[in-house]
């Protein structure tokens, strides 16, 4: 009986040491997943997520940090061998002699940085001096790869850390939009670069009465361009771009709208420059009335003290705002926005432009008797989004004749082609939904407008 009972006990040894190995592999996992998040490196916790085979069945508490555990294992080891631990060693670099070319990219200079009060003595910190590579370029490197997340989130309370990876999620990266791309809107171009572009590169020439403008607002009928010249904006600034939209700013608890619209701030003043940019405006910043609910007047209150508070923030924070409707908006915020800019409907040499962009390409043949002029004489009062559609709608009858026949059979080096009549009754079947609304937008702009 003895004999038997042995081989059992020590399978439940190894059955126990096999969970805890287990569950310690577990934690280092999701160790490691929190420490991604909290430097910011959102993609790659997607990846590690995907690759580890993680799960929402656990997550780290609250009082458990990979910082924290280095720490206290450093205090640990120095109390115990009168010395630090070393976790990292420099690697060997083997000086390798390869011949000059013409293409040779030249190599990455390192420089040595003290280590922070709070790492052991034996960390080597490196880091890559950019600014020398670069030269005196006009991208000169963003805030957003300058300063770290985990910066930040050092400065904050616990609480606010989960508004603030909320929010760094709605960070626009530069999305190849270029002023060349937007047809027309020269006013509006000039405007959006003396307000944004001319100070973040000239910051010495806009101090004083001269100092940046705090906000800008454009309007004009749906499909003009405005949510395009944001864009553009966002990638020739060179600043940090916030998205804000409703589902990042309205909460359904108490306070935490108002404690998402100051933190949402406190991070574009600590990416300056940057630009918060509001879609349809009128949606978070309408007019206040008597029967307006409380929890929306204490977020536009809060929204108009952090645009024109009495703390001073460091750097440019500068206020981008679109509407389709801004006689809606309250007359405060329409204070705050200095700038008030009419994105009007294309005329007729926009539209000719327009016409040429979206149907001279290489994969469309087009008949020789089709004149653009033409086209945009019978468009007048479609918006740029509408001539889109127009073109679309041309390109689709060719493609609702050939999709019957088209069996199995690879249409990726078709050439379309396109006549005279397919555009004619394109335009027919295609009705302007913003002629009616450029008068009042009109009269909007003379009564209340700013450029």
């Amino acid at each position: 009986m003895s004999g038997v009972s042995r081989p059992l006990s020590h399978m439940r040894k190894l059955e126990t040491k096999e969970a805890l190995f287990r569950n310690r592999k577990r934690i280092l996992k999701y160790l490691v997943l929190g420490f991604l998040k909290q430097e910011g490196l959102m993609s790659t916790a997607d990846t590690f997520i995907s690759e580890a085979a993680l799960t929402d069945e656990y997550t780290l508490c609250d009082n458990i940090d990979l910082d924290i555990i280095l720490q206290d294992y450093c205090s640990y080891y120095l109390i115990r061998f009168n010395k630090q631990p070393q976790f990292c060693r420099k690697v060997e670099e083997q000086q390798i002699k390869r011949p000059q070319t013409r293409r040779s990219r030249p190599e990455h200079v390192v420089e040595k940085v003290d280590p922070g009060p709070d790492l052991p003595a034996t960390f080597t910190v490196t880091k890559l001096l950019k600014e020398n590579l670069l030269g005196n370029t006009e991208a000169p490197i963003s805030a957003l790869e300058r300063k770290p997340l985990a910066g930040y989130l050092t400065s904050i309370p616990p609480e606010k850390k989960s508004i603030v990876e909320l929010l760094y999620q709605d960070i626009i990266r530069p999305s190849g939009v270029s002023w060349d791309d937007i047809k027309g809107l020269t006013t509006a171009k000039n405007i959006l670069l003396e307000s944004v572009v001319y100070p973040v590169r000239y910051p010495e020439v806009f101090t004083g009465l001269l100092e940046p403008w705090r906000g800008v607002l454009l309007h004009g009928p749906p499909g003009t361009g405005k949510t395009m010249l944001a864009r553009a904006v966002a990638s020739e600034s060179g600043c940090t771009f916030f998205n804000i939209t409703c589902s990042t700013i309205v909460n359904k608890w108490r306070g935490e709208s108002e404690k998402i619209v100051k933190v949402l701030f406190d991070m574009a003043s600590y990416y300056a420059p940057s630009i918060i940019f509001i879609d349809e405006a009128e949606t978070l910043a309408a007019a206040r009335g008597a029967g307006e609910h409380e929890a929306s007047r204490r977020l536009k209150s809060q929204l108009l003290t952090e645009i024109d508070g009495i703390v001073q923030r460091d750097g440019i924070v500068f206020l981008l705002v679109n509407s389709n409707m801004p006689w809606e908006i309250d007359s405060a915020m329409l204070r705050r926005l200095e700038k008030r800019i009419y994105i009007p409907l294309p005329d007729f040499k926009t539209r000719v432009d327009l016409f040429e962009t979206f149907l001279k390409s290489k994969n469309i043949e087009l008949d020789s008797n089709i004149d653009f002029k033409e086209l945009s004489a019978k468009t007048e009062g479609y918006s740029g989004s509408d001539v889109k559609l127009v073109c679309k709608e041309a390109l689709m009858a060719n493609v609702r004749k050939m999709l019957p026949n088209m069996g199995g059979k690879s249409q990726s080096n078709r050439k379309d082609k396109l006549s005279l009549s397919d555009i004619l009754t394109a335009i027919e079947r295609t009705k302007p939904i913003s002629k009616n609304l450029a008068r009042r937008h009109e009269e909007w702009q003379k009564e209340m407008g700013s450029t």
